[in-house]
């Protein structure tokens, strides 16, 4: 029998700094593995427990939902816009969300233009009027709305 996991805020911020850090140069390094963890342990109230949690939750959920790259970037966005509709995910937490988004893409010295327009429609969609691309607002909104939302949710 299945059992309900709740879809929580801190599922979709893990899932998010995976999904960037994986798909926006082809590579997850155990250096981006381990910034990962430092941000999801600050995420958790610097509980260690709950944060493995959280991290195999979401892998696990992952792994049987979420079967291509077209699918790990749609579930990205769609997580993107879940979040900015909970009301303890304010400005200032979108915001540090953010520069966290920017310190995994500087991690290996290259911060590339794919990893800057992603950053840029992550900012669009969270309300964020912050721009780091050399992309137009209408560039960043026409690739936001290209990549078609997924539902999501968790099951074990």
């Amino acid at each position: 029998m299945e059992k309900n996991i709740s879809l929580t805020p801190i599922h979709c911020i893990f899932y998010i700094y995976h999904v960037f850090s994986l798909n926006s140069d082809g590579d997850l390094s155990q250096k981006e593995k381990k910034i990962i963890g430092g941000f999801m342990y600050r995420w958790v109230s610097k509980d260690k427990k709950k944060m493995i949690q959280i991290i195999s939750e979401t892998l696990s959920w992952a792994k049987s939902n979420v079967k291509d790259v077209n699918g790990q970037i749609s579930t990205m966005l769609s997580m993107v816009d879940f979040l900015k509709t909970q009301k303890e995910f304010d400005i200032n937490k979108r915001e540090y969300f953010l520069m966290d988004i920017r310190a995994l893409a500087r991690s290996d010295q290259d911060f590339t233009n794919q990893q800057k327009k992603w950053h840029d429609m992550l900012a669009s969609i969270l309300g964020v009027e912050l721009r780091i691309s050399r992309s137009s607002i209408e560039d960043i909104d026409g690739e936001t709305k290209k990549v078609e939302r997924r539902k999501i949710g968790f099951r074990r």
